[in-house]
């Protein structure tokens, strides 16, 4: 115990453990967060004990109703940090003694705080006007490179390049003939123009399609991958991409959920799967056209984020609360032009209206009845009374879909948040759905530019995901250094798990299958990651389906025309090394790897091809084949 309080006496001394960083980036790696977790119930949104807000920086500076908690002058004595101390008289957090290793963080940051208290980063202007989005991606990842200090690596080698670009818009590692075709390319925009190749491509759109499928609908949503292919969900999806529909446009058709056009047949199949649960439809709505979850804001105003309030959650559910599933031949949730009028309580126990309030400030309008008029549902109130599935003339769907898809910046910034974090393997804000006031972006000017940009060209998805994929930010190599570059820099290649239906295709085309094993699908969705995860791991789960599963383990057998049997046809040990290498990872074996492989094959008696396969199984279940790099 001594010997900890005499080390933390020299780092309070010293602030040498915290020297290199200023007190912008203490508060929001650490400060905040510590706040967050301590402070924050009785000093925040919810409760303003004493006057103190401890939930942002502006809260912190204003101090409480008894003074400044900041001393600028004599930063060591100030109220903060003297409320910390163990005895202290009110103590913070009561009943509670921070670490010994939070306090000197805390220190630290109120130290920097007073060492530059007006210090605020100059605004980065935009790149010059005409700039397109590779160039003004790699405009402000520079400035970003610079301002933190941090150097990027160079260029990733072509093999590296194929790989990632076929598995983040083709679904899938590319073939043998395909990598050396672009390897014996001498052209210098033979990168762009395989980009432009892909995109162009029949595989881009099925991509686009289980991303987005399992961003909008989850893994594990009641209603499994052959339902809502039934459903035109999936076809619907896959012509959005292909056609290159404006993604407000998308974003409307299954907000909205009516089937009275071609092209927005199947879209209803996003409500339609929530089974009249209004409450799971506005949570799955929001990340979508705000960027943020809301789920913390039903029953209070959301605890950290102030700008979410309990009113944007229930009126986000009254705006579904009057559809109804129909049983039909396709997924079809009707809509009534009357009811759905709904209270909720918050913390002091009084009733408030459920009212249609978007993020934006916006609010949609409605004439709501007195308590004592019994509503009448009229033929007048529709605009087709003799239709199937009539339509409100006033559609609460409608509106919200108007509201969510027009004049709504946050629209935009989700997608392109997204969009970066699935083919950088981080979004720009992170985590990628809490895009909100407590998550600040690691490049807020290049985030601003990217949407009004990608809304200023109507929404074009695939003229955004063009611009990212040849940025030089998305074509970096690894890092090699320990410990690597923090991954908010975007100064390397980061790992991205694959997700499951690119995991079965790859392994396909290494093990040398063409003919596709539909009951695979549902296994591997089942097993392997969900798109963006937040915490990235492999499960005993996917361990236990590689080595037990007697379907899987059938795909390595090498009959006729597998790799297996094609690479253990080869003359020698080394030869057939290299090929596999090739073919599983596209790249050649260090040399430890050819040494040790070798030495496998070797010491494994009989028939080449078996022993082929068995290289091939240790590769493509190993961690560089299951990630994008």
């Amino acid at each position: 115990m001594l010997r900890s309080s005499i080390l933390l006496a020299a780092i309070l001394a010293s602030g040498s453990l915290f020297a290199a960083e200023d007190a912008h980036t203490l508060w929001a790696q650490k400060v905040e967060q510590l706040l967050d977790e301590n402070c924050v119930k009785c000093h925040g949104p919810l409760k303003q004990k004493s006057g103190l807000e401890l939930d942002t920086l502006d809260g912190v500076l204003k101090g409480s109703e008894n003074g400044a908690i900041i001393d600028n002058k004599k930063p060591d004595t100030s109220p903060i940090l003297e409320a910390l101390k163990p005895g202290a008289d009110p103590h913070m957090p009561p009943k509670k003694q921070l670490t010994d290793a939070e306090v000197a963080e805390v220190k630290a940051w109120v130290a920097a705080l007073a060492s530059e208290p007006d210090k605020k980063a100059a605004p980065l202007p935009p790149p010059p006007e005409g700039t397109e989005i590779a160039g003004a991606i790699d405009y402000y990842l520079t400035a970003g490179w610079k301002a933190r200090n941090v150097t990027p690596t160079g260029l990733c080698d072509d093999s590296t390049f194929i790989r990632r670009v076929y598995l983040d818009l083709a679904g899938r590692i590319p073939k043998a003939e395909e990598v050396d075709a672009f390897l014996g390319n001498k052209d210098e925009k033979k990168r762009e123009k395989l980009v432009d190749q892909l995109l162009a491509g029949p595989e881009y759109p099925v991509t686009m399609r289980e991303v987005w499928d399992a961003l909008l609908m989850g893994r594990h949503s009641g209603r499994r991958e052959g339902s809502r292919r039934g459903d035109g969900w999936f076809a619907f999806l896959e012509r959005a991409f292909k056609d290159n529909r404006p993604w407000n446009d998308v974003v409307h058709a299954f907000i909205a959920a009516r089937p009275d056009k071609p092209d927005d047949k199947g879209a209803g199949c996003f409500l339609f799967e929530r089974k009249n649960d209004f409450q799971q439809i506005a949570e799955s709505v929001a990340p979508i056209i705000y960027g943020t979850r809301i789920d913390c804001a039903q029953c209070h105003d959301h605890p950290l984020a102030r700008e979410i309030k309990q009113a944007h959650y229930w009126g986000l559910v009254a705006a579904f609360n009057r559809g109804k599933n129909i049983e039909k031949s396709e997924p079809i949730v009707a809509e009534s032009a009357i009811g759905g009028f709904m209270n909720f309580t918050n913390l002091k126990k009084e009733s408030q209206p459920a009212v249609i309030t978007m993020l934006t400030g916006k609010t949609i309008d409605e004439t709501r009845p007195a308590s004592d008029v019994k509503e009448v549902d009229k033929p007048e109130d529709y605009i087709d009374p003799n239709a199937k599935v009539k339509v409100p003339k006033f559609s609460r769907r409608g509106a919200l879909a108007d509201a969510a898809t027009i004049d709504n910046p946050l629209l935009a910034r989700a997608f392109v948040n997204y969009t970066w974090a699935y083919l950088f393997g981080r979004g720009i804000v992170f985590p990628v759905d809490e895009m909100n006031s407590r998550h600040e972006p690691s490049h807020p000017e290049m985030l601003d530019w990217l949407a009004a940009d990608f809304a200023s060209h109507h929404y074009d998805v695939r003229r955004e995901i063009r611009g990212l994929v040849l940025s030089r930010g998305y074509q970096l190599a690894a890092s090699t250094s320990n410990p690597p570059p923090p991954p908010e820099a975007f100064s390397a290649a980061v790992e991205k798990p694959l997700i499951a239906e690119a995991i079965l295709r790859s392994m396909r085309i290494a093990i040398g299958r063409d003919k596709d094993v539909p009951t695979l699908h549902q296994v591997f969705a089942d097993s392997f990651p969900d798109v963006l995860p937040r915490v990235e791991q492999a499960t005993t789960q996917q361990a236990m389906f590689f080595t037990n599963s007697g379907q899987f383990a059938d795909l390595f057998q090498p009959v006729k025309e597998t790799s297996a049997a094609q690479i253990g046809a080869l003359p020698t040990p080394e030869e057939r090394v290299r090929a596999t290498f090739r073919r599983a990872l596209i790249r050649e074996p260090d040399a430890d790897e050819l040494t040790h492989s070798v030495a496998f094959l070797q010491q494994c008696k009989g028939d080449p091809a078996d022993t082929v396969s068995q290289l091939l199984w240790a590769l493509v279940t190993g961690p560089e084949f299951l990630t994008n790099h």
